[in-house]
């Protein structure tokens, strides 16, 4: 799931195949109560480039292409990838409204795809300092007021200290691990500190996993 649905063509089968996947994650995840209970969701990674924002972006575009209104929040003030996968204005975004120097609707872009409003990273000198008040908690509040759920792309937990405040201030986390990336005991390790932070720990989506196709199955895709 490393690309965004909107960059294929959506007849493809490989959009088709992540469509699907998609399908299965938000199924899951209504078990678990998310939008009757849960509406502001992280996604995480323990590592970098290991898939969270492309996951959250994904879910987006798929909610949000069935009718459903959603926040997309770029918390990933160190390594911002967001506007450039929609083509939108990187700044003002989340960094300028953090440290007070932009209100939200100025960083908002709206609509970059159907149902889906955007909140880059923007430009922040301080990625720490930024989330260390109470302000993250009260823009994904704002969000909430009108749209029906807030996806948000968590830092790396062992690479930005500041990622225990994001995960503080939502309803629930997923944490996303890239396949043959960590070992079975790193990840286990990173799922309780998870919990430890009080914040709901919904599961866990493995990202990258290959499966071998036999050559005469390949023939037929």
């Amino acid at each position: 799931m490393g690309d965004v649905i909107a960059r294929h063509d959506p007849k493809s089968r490989r959009s088709e195949v992540i469509a699907t996947e998609l399908g299965y994650l938000w199924s899951n995840l209504l078990q678990r109560g998310v939008v009757e209970t849960h509406r502001a969701i992280g996604f995480c990674a323990i590592g970098d480039d290991e898939g969270s924002n492309t996951l959250a972006a994904n879910l987006a575009l798929f909610l949000g292409s069935r009718g459903r209104r959603v926040a997309l929040v770029e918390a990933t003030l160190r390594a911002p990838a967001l506007a450039g996968i929609f083509q939108a204005t990187p700044s003002p975004g989340l960094a300028e409204v953090l440290a007070g120097k932009a209100v939200l609707r100025d960083a908002l872009r709206l609509e970059v795809a159907a149902g889906v409003d955007l909140v880059a990273a923007g430009d922040g000198a301080d990625p720490f300092w930024c989330f260390t008040g109470d302000r993250f908690r009260a823009v994904v509040q704002e969000l909430l007021a009108d749209r029906e759920l807030c996806l948000v792309d968590v830092p790396g937990l062992n690479r930005a200290p500041e990622a225990d405040f994001v995960v503080r201030a939502l309803d629930a986390v997923v944490l996303v691990v890239e396949a043959n990336r960590h070992h079975a005991d790193v990840v286990q390790r990173n799922i309780t500190f998870l919990r430890s932070l009080g914040t709901p720990v919904l599961g866990s989506v493995v990202n990258d996993l290959v499966h071998e196709i036999p050559t005469i199955v390949q023939k037929l895709m």
